[in-house]
């Protein structure tokens, strides 16, 4: 007996020690960001990245000009593109996030002011159905349907601020503010949750822009993480009731700088307005091993006069060329560990981690119009 628990506590120290070597397999310095292959998907317009499936080998781009789903191979053609808006199984009027394929690939889920609705990849309607609430939040949708939600058993993890019942120019707004938000896919329930940090900037007393206050989020099994807009923090809750926060993690960028609000008195609350200028977290994906968060740094404001009077496509091709974006890696309890300025050719919003590789949609092209859209997949990793 004594000589078999010795065996069996030899082979899990071996276990042990072989799945420590595979996680630790390179050093911080040898962390590297690498195209390793890229999709070109020939398309005259506009596409935005909802998702990869890898082993289906499938793509889902929806065109945010004609609200139309595309859906592509890992070879770049089209398969099928089609609207969900008009009929008897719209989703309604514009999505709410981007759409996820399911597990085997073979339908996808949207979520909408209106409810959440599952469709096959030729578009028809397989279940969904309206949110069963008396009186639905007021969700800030954003039209490029780029913002990832997570399923939690049979419920949707997702961003879920939005204008309320009060105006953003008063401490009403900030104290009643939720910043995320379940769907209950079978009940068909809405709950917003995710209160203001005592500390977060959001309750300095001034007014933010909504846009300003835009989350992201990524879960694994146990924990929630995410990144709240303009604020360069990341926030680390358990995943479970009630929700108790593990760690609020300031992000130090040094050069980092963002808007701080306004006063009250000169806030106009039907507005939408954002601070072209202001830095801003601008995704967060969880690995088995990594936090990473791509942010745009901001512009001194000192260094502004120099891109006054521009138009806009000039002003975003020379902002970004000045102060690029740039992607952050920390350990799983938000340790700081390695930043990368991402190549022109990758961008800083939308992208996606999936089946060990990120996805990243090329950003476009300013400059003059292009009949294509590429999506690179980069890896992390000793390279």
């Amino acid at each position: 007996m004594r000589s078999s628990s010795s065996l069996l506590a030899l082979f899990i120290f071996f276990i042990s020690c072989s799945e420590s070597a595979r996680k630790q397999e390179f050093s911080v310095e040898d962390l590297n960001l690498v195209k390793l292959d890229s999709i070109q998907v020939d398309y005259l317009g506009l596409l935005n990245l909802m998702d990869v499936h890898p082993g289906s080998g499938k793509l889902l781009l929806f065109n945010m000009q004609k609200s139309l789903f595309v859906l592509a191979n890992n070879e770049g053609k089209v398969e099928q593109e089609f609207s969900k808006q008009g009929g008897p199984d719209s989703y309604g009027s514009f999505p709410l996030g981007a759409g996820k394929f399911s597990k085997d690939g073979k339908t996808f889920t949207i979520i909408s002011n209106q409810g959440v609705y599952s469709y096959d990849l030729e578009g028809n309607l397989g279940h969904g159905g309206r949110h069963q609430v008396s009186q639905l939040p007021a969700f800030s949708g954003r039209m490029a349907a780029d913002m990832e939600f997570f399923w939690v058993g049979d419920k949707i993890l997702s961003v879920g601020h939005g204008r309320g019942a009060y105006p953003n120019n008063s401490n009403d707004f900030y104290e009643h503010y939720r910043a995320l938000v379940w769907f209950d896919t079978m009940e068909r329930q809405v709950e917003q949750f995710m209160p203001l940090d005592e500390n977060s900037v959001f309750r300095n007393g001034k007014a933010h822009d909504l846009s300003h206050m835009t989350p992201k989020l990524a879960v694994d099994q146990e924990r929630i993480y995410w990144v709240h807009g303009v604020e360069p923090v990341l926030y680390i809750h358990e995943l479970k009731l009630p929700y108790e926060q593990i760690r609020r993690v300031a992000l130090e960028i040094p050069d980092y700088t963002f808007n701080e609000g306004m006063d009250f008195n000169k806030a106009d609350p039907r507005m939408i307005n954002p601070d072209a200028y202001s830095g801003f977290m601008e995704n967060i994906k969880v690995t088995e091993q990594f936090i990473l968060i791509s942010f745009f740094p901001g512009v001194p404001e000192a260094d502004r006069d120099k891109f006054e009077n521009l138009a806009w496509p000039e002003f975003q091709a020379r902002v970004r060329k000045a102060y690029p974006p740039r992607l952050m890696v920390l350990d799983l309890d938000g340790n700081f560990l390695k930043e990368f300025v991402l190549p022109q050719e990758l961008s800083d919003r939308q992208w996606l981690y999936r089946e060990g590789y990120l996805w990243f949609l090329a950003p476009v092209n300013l400059e003059e119009e292009e009949d294509f859209v590429k999506i690179y997949k980069v890896g992390l990793g000793a390279f």
